[in-house]
């Protein structure tokens, strides 16, 4: 049944490509024939299981008719896997191709966000090839996990949310609520960030209406305060702090666990921690911790981490901005790292729930990209005509040499 998974995830990535650019077809298609073979041949032989079983029964349940909870994360998610049993087998290896094909769609949005960002770009095939290619993103979105489609969901739904808030498209506002339902039901927290962050982007939106200009760096941080204000009033209305303990010392066990002794006593020690465990949170593990095979590979994404931090500040500083995309994208990836890296104790499950973040610094750091991509660009070009004239200079000589050689004999 794996391959006619990989058929109709072929068929389906090439109807989708079709009008895409050559660049998103030729590149997509390595992407999606990668992702299909770590499926196939690299995740059944992996040492770590991750919540694979668990999905994996849960959606045997679902399928055999078991009963499912309105609002239960694990009866969304196990819904959609369990239809893709249907279709395909009851194999872990079918979601795993069908997460494959959500992870070669991810880009497009991206990549909508980075064009709307930043109106100067050229293009954005430099941070299309980043993002297919990214090797931490590319290993987890091939587990039969809901992490490439929790990931694809929410970048719709923030493009949706900016195509209606900044291009003025209306037409799309009926698609905003089931897609955030939806999202809801497998991430609550990523939905509720992202109406903070289109709140935002209201806020900037009728600010610069009343200003009549730009905004400054200092009246976007003034009005991203009550956003802030409201972000941390939810958090501590759905994590109280003995719920945050409990779900704090729930993930750090095991062997991949960081920062296993601390416990939050009051709010006062959730604000004084949550900057250095949103550290954590983007950029371990760091290489003090690594004790084993999978904390070295990890570990392997640092440098690649603080380039695209590095990149999306620099980015962010020099290039001319939309403010209103701007401060929704911002209150999201800030919300988010602040938001997990304050539950968030191991590894494993902060490389995975890390990688949304990780493509919003790949949005920021577009411009980078393109430059770096250009500039390969015209090296290969440069070499291509270095070897075009080197070829039309060895035929020239050839030429010369046989009318040496014909007049030699007359």
């Amino acid at each position: 049944m794996g391959v006619l998974a990989t058929v109709v995830v072929a068929c389906l990535f090439a109807l989708v490509s079709r009008h895409r650019s050559r660049v998103y077809r030729y590149a997509g298609g390595v992407a999606l024939a990668g992702h299909v073979f770590v499926a196939v041949a690299v995740v059944p032989r992996l040492p770590y299981q991750w919540d694979v079983p668990l999905f994996h029964e849960n959606a045997m349940r679902i399928l055999a008719g078991g009963e499912t909870a309105p609002l239960s994360v694990l009866d969304a998610f196990g819904t959609v896997q369990a239809l893709v049993y249907a279709l395909f087998g009851a194999d872990p290896t079918t979601l795993a191709i069908v997460n494959g094909l959500f992870a070669v769609l991810i880009p497009l949005p991206a990549c909508y966000l980075a064009d709307r960002l930043y109106g100067s770009l050229e293009s954005t095939d430099g941070l299309l090839l980043a993002l297919l290619f990214l090797p931490a993103p590319f290993v987890f979105n091939s587990l039969p996990m809901r992490d490439a489609l929790s990931t694809l969901l929410a970048l719709a739904l923030i493009a949706l949310v900016v195509r209606v808030l900044v291009d003025g498209r209306y037409w799309s506002a009926p698609a905003l609520p089931p897609l955030w339902g939806m999202l809801f039901l497998l991430r609550e927290e990523l939905a509720l960030l992202i109406l903070l962050g289109a709140a935002g982007s209201i806020l900037v939106a009728v600010a610069t209406e009343l200003t009549g200009g730009r905004l400054s760096l200092a009246s976007l941080s003034l009005v991203a305060t009550p956003i802030g204000l409201a972000g941390f009033a939810l958090f501590s209305r759905l994590f109280p702090v003995d719920i945050l303990n409990a779900r704090l010392q729930y993930r750090s066990v095991g062997g991949a666990a960081y920062l296993e002794p601390m416990h939050y006593e009051s709010w006062f020690d959730v604000v004084l921690a949550a900057p250095v465990r949103a550290i954590y949170f983007q950029f371990a593990p760091f290489p003090l911790h690594v004790d084993s095979l999978f904390d070295l590979l990890a570990a392997l994404s640092l440098p690649i981490l603080i380039v695209l931090v590095t990149t999306s500040f620099l980015s962010l500083r020099a290039a001319e901005t939309d403010p209103v995309v701007e401060i929704s994208l911002l209150i999201f990836y800030f919300g988010g790292i602040l938001g997990y890296g304050l539950i968030d104790s191991n590894f494993g499950t902060t490389i995975r729930h890390r990688i949304l973040f990780v493509f919003l610094l790949g949005v920021f750091s577009a411009p980078v990209f393109e430059s770096w991509l250009r500039s390969v660009r015209r090296r290969v070009d440069d070499a291509r005509g270095e070897q075009r004239q080197s070829d039309e200079k060895e035929q020239e000589t050839e030429e010369l040499d046989a009318g040496t050689e014909v007049g030699r004999e007359h």
